[in-house]
């Protein structure tokens, strides 16, 4: 075997690819059609046929591996922990998520120190709850939000944007987190969308999601 095709199998097998001498890829979960995939260090949520900031395409993905496009060539990422390669965690908070019988994860946890029942989900750009639980956790959403719109499977409504004090999921607690507050009973719990889940490290293998914080 030449010294460069062991380099390619290496990088294989340690879940990464080095497509450049400044860049690294690491595929670190998989959400149904969607990828977790860490790049120089910054995690990124891609479905297939989204392209990255950076330039990485998802070209196709499943519990085992992601296949990207990435600088005009195709590679194959295995499925690394997020503590592989150089990554070190010199103290850290975990909490380990399990799907429902329906494929959900419920999780439970609290907004400004009050109690809440999550759902993840990474296709929510925000933290998100509707205006009647924003009113049971004392978020005074008209005053102190900006107003926007947002989709729903009812169609555009009117919704704001905030900011919280605090979201808590067991030990991982997160402060001054972007949310949004949709007028209506939509959605029906509240989400915990990339405003929280991009700012830990997450993975998911299986019917099991780890969100671990470093200290």
């Amino acid at each position: 075997m030449t010294r460069s095709s062991l380099c390619c199998a290496l990088a294989l097998l340690l879940g990464c690819a080095v497509a450049g001498a400044d860049t690294t890829l690491h595929f670190i979960g998989q959400f149904g059609d969607k990828a977790v995939i860490r790049i120089d260090g910054r995690q990124r949520v891609l479905g297939v046929g989204e392209t990255s900031a950076e330039g990485v395409k998802l070209l196709s993905v499943d519990s085992d591996r992601a296949v990207i496009a990435y600088r005009g060539r195709k590679r194959t990422l295995g499925f690394a922990p997020a503590s592989a390669g150089t990554y070190r965690a010199a103290r850290s908070a975990e909490v380990r998520i399990s799907a429902d019988r329906n494929g959900s994860f419920h999780t439970p946890g609290s907004i400004n120190g009050q109690l809440v029942d999550f759902v993840v989900d990474t296709g929510a750009t925000t933290v998100a709850m509707n205006e009647r639980v924003a009113g049971r956790l004392g978020i005074d959403f008209r005053y102190t939000g900006t107003p926007v719109t947002v989709t729903t499977a009812s169609g555009v409504v009117g919704a704001y944007s905030v900011r919280l004090d605090a979201v808590r999921v067991g030990e991982i607690e997160l402060r001054n987190v972007q949310a949004t507050v949709v007028e209506g009973g939509y959605p029906l719990q509240v989400l915990l969308g990339m405003s929280f889940l991009s700012r830990v490290e997450m993975q998911r293998k299986g019917k099991l999601i780890t969100l671990r914080k470093t200290h």
